[in-house]
């Protein structure tokens, strides 16, 4: 059925609704009219003015194809017309406070500080309402899904939802900063309340110095590239406001050379970009580093503070990392200044400086920090924790980093929790919903988990944390199935997931290729399921960062390159995470994968299938990006799918095996001869994985699906396959 029947339909199934309807409670309607048209013609009551409201507008013109804003027939008085919408916060419309009144609308009743909305049909009358001007949104974002699928109207209709959720950050997109006003429209849609406008990542737009130029060091940064990022910076943090989004910003202060990845000649020149006499060495591979300790240090940042907020008052939070991707402190142990001040220390001071100083030009901001390179001293963390001010507070993983498979609950997470709520600091889940560190980077897939986006949710719901952070962010246009999954579960975190994915997988992919889909989904929860159990490395356990295609399993590459440390142990009940012997991590990960990998091949199999009946039509999302580029059609989705599919089984089968044989060789003790005697079936069935892995990148390379240029895995896994064979024959 087309869009033009389903909205034929949808004003016919109107209309004999609304001539069914009475009125209730002694309020005032008219004789309703022969139709309910849904069309641009339709009067729109919106008695607000806000940037919100007018965001409204354009959302509701988008429900009809070709039909822009200016067409729609907009009246501000704050009364209903018969055959048309009413668009209206509660606060604002007496009309809204009536059916609250009369018992129609529950609105009232929501906590002022989450969203919530209500769409509900009341003499002849289609009301969209919001108790915040994202919540008003919402109830457009679910009056556009109804028009799309075609909703028949009755007396009955009545939709609401409040966010359980209540932070929601989000990133505008995972890459090529800083997108387009579409991406703030999409995560809009997916139900975002904060956007988090940098990534950890992205060069110098890490740093406050990236957006504003300060005449203590005036030449941090180019001051025509500070001139370019403040203007792109300035235009998404408006177009957050347009959508009623918070715009916070990543920081890895302090700034320091970087680590390998940076060009030599980009490490020489931060050497000059600031006084000898302000760097210090961070004891690390990332160089040198601006010093704290040294008053003008302070003085710069105490201006770039100033300037900043000066200049995007509406930013108010940062989110602090350090400890990588050029962000570092001073070594203790060779800084005259910072002598004996170890980098805990030093990262809360800067802590407290950021919120003492940046709340004199930006009341109410709050700094939170993280887990990396800092937890895995459990007390320490959590002692240094409860002294930082309440306007600080944690984004905190369960695992150092976000993982997709991960969804654990375990001792630390429920401790520092507890000291948040205590202190009263805010604390937010620190998760990916979309995209993963932990996959194979540079493919040409869609890396969809839904079942999981609810099993990661209903988990931060149940620590009753105050909001969940995604920690990379997606490509809208691909459209991924975890978007809506991420709304539908931010609305309800305690509903049955089997039911809302089967409903994503059918209107995204039609009747027939979406239940397959949804039995794959189904196959590779399971599989994640069991691999939350072995988060123990990161990134060691990470295709991108796995050494294993270049470590052979033998005795003397494990004794030279073997792998060791891991993540502290953490407890959930009788289940101990990241086991405290080494030979029992590395075997907790080789045994997950083992009992992961039938999984993840029955998901390729039903996602095949699903591929087979799918045709060419948009998925059902589509609506939602409105940006450049194309969005893949419901076979091209799936075929990619596959691939995400493809590529984490085989790659994860390999890794697992290569896991549980360095076990062993820890279990015998590096003995060689005992290694011997017990690796065989094991290293037999390592050249075999080995094989499947390079004969799926060889193919990827060879359809255009594997876009690393250089990436010679498919030759590694080859030669590692080798020396496994000439050792198990005694060649080597």
């Amino acid at each position: 059925m087309t869009i033009a029947h389903s909205l034929k339909a949808f004003r016919y199934l109107c209309a004999v609704a609304l001539l069914a309807v009475e009125g209730y409670c002694g309020m005032a309607h008219a004789a309703p009219p022969p139709d309910f048209a849904l069309t641009p013609d339709m009067p729109v009551c919106m008695p607000g003015s806000s940037r919100v409201h007018k965001t409204a507008l354009q959302e509701i013109a988008m429900a009809f194809p070709n039909t822009s804003q200016e067409a729609l027939h907009v009246s501000s008085d704050d009364k209903a017309q018969t055959g048309g919408l009413f668009v209206a916060l509660l606060g604002e419309s007496a009309t809204a406070q009536t059916l609250a009144r009369n018992g129609l609308s529950e609105l009232h009743n929501a906590a002022a500080d989450a969203d919530a909305f209500e769409v509900l049909l009341h003499d002849g009358v289609l009301y969209l309402l919001g108790n915040t001007p994202r919540g008003m949104l919402q109830a457009v974002y679910e009056f556009q899904e109804m028009a799309r699928e075609g909703t028949p109207l009755t007396a009955n209709t009545h939709r609401r939802g409040t966010f359980q959720i209540r932070q929601r950050v989000f990133h505008q997109r995972f890459d090529g900063w800083p997108g387009e006003p579409a991406d703030i429209r999409y995560i809009s849609h997916l139900g975002a309340s904060h956007c988090l406008l940098t990534h950890d990542w992205s060069g110098d737009l890490r740093h406050l110095q990236a957006y504003v130029t300060s005449p203590v060091f005036p030449a941090a940064i180019d001051p025509a590239e500070v001139e370019k990022n403040g203007k792109a910076l300035r235009r998404m943090v408006d177009t957050c406001l347009d959508y009623g989004i918070e715009p916070a910003l990543w920081i890895t202060e302090l700034p320091c050379q970087g680590g390998p990845w940076m060009p030599e000649s980009a490490r020489q020149q931060f050497l000059n970009r600031f006084p000898e006499e302000v760097l210090s060495d961070c004891g690390t591979y990332q160089g040198k580093v601006l010093c704290f300790s040294h008053p003008k240090v302070q003085e710069f940042y105490r201006d770039l503070l100033a300037r900043f907020f000066g200049q995007f008052p509406e930013v108010s939070t940062i989110y602090l990392f350090g400890l990588d991707s050029g962000g570092e402190f001073c070594d203790p142990d060779h800084c005259a200044r910072c002598s004996g001040k170890s980098k805990f220390e030093q990262r809360d001071r800067l802590i407290r400086f950021l919120i003492e100083e940046g709340q004199k030009v930006r009341p109410g901001l709050r700094v939170l920090t993280t887990g990396w390179g800092w937890s895995g001293d459990t007390e320490q963390f959590l002692a240094r924790q409860k002294e930082l001010p309440a306007e600080s507070g944690l984004y905190l993983a369960a695992e150092t980093d976000g993982w997709q498979a991960e969804r654990q609950r375990h001792d630390l997470l429920t401790r520092a929790r507890n000291l948040c709520r205590e202190r009263g600091q805010t604390f937010i889940g620190y998760d990916d919903l979309h995209w993963g560190d932990d996959t194979v980077h540079e493919l040409n897939d869609i890396q969809d988990y839904p079942m999981g986006v609810g099993a990661k949710i209903r988990r931060w719901h149940e620590l009753d944390a105050d909001g969940v952070f995604d920690h990379w962010g997606g490509f809208n246009r691909d459209i991924s199935c975890n978007s809506p999954a991420c709304r539908a579960f931010f609305l309800n975190p305690e509903q049955d997931p089997e039911s809302i994915c089967r409903d994503i997988a059918t209107k995204q992919f039609g009747e027939a290729a979406g239940p397959l889909v949804l039995q794959a989904w189904l196959a590779l929860e399971s599989a994640q399921a069991v691999l939350s159990n072995a988060c123990t490395w990161a990134p060691t356990q990470w295709p991108g960062w796995y050494p294993g295609r270049n470590c052979a399993p033998l005795p003397e590459d494990f004794a030279k390159s073997g792998i060791h440390g891991g993540e502290a142990p953490r407890k959930a009940g009788p289940i101990v995470y990241n086991p405290p012997e080494l030979q029992d991590r590395l075997q907790r990960v080789g045994d997950a994968w083992r009992v992961a990998y039938p999984h993840y091949q029955e998901a390729i199999e039903y996602m095949h299938g699903a591929f087979e009946k799918a045709d060419d039509r948009p998925v059902f999302y589509s609506f939602w990006w409105s940006g450049g580029g194309n969005s893949p059609t419901r076979r091209e989705h799936l075929r990619r799918q596959g691939l995400y599919l493809e590529s984490m089984a085989l790659v994860g089968r390999e890794i697992g095996i290569h896991f549980s044989l360095n076990a062993l060789f820890e279990r015998v003790q590096g003995d060689p001869d005992i290694y011997r005697q017990q690796a065989g079936d094991l290293l037999r069935e390592d050249i075999q994985a080995c094989r499947a892995a390079a004969e799926l990148f060889e193919r990827l390379k060879a359809q255009g699906d594997d876009r690393q240029t250089g990436r010679d895995w498919a030759q590694q896994y080859r030669a590692k396959a080798d020396r496994i064979r000439a050792y198990l024959e005694n060649k080597e």
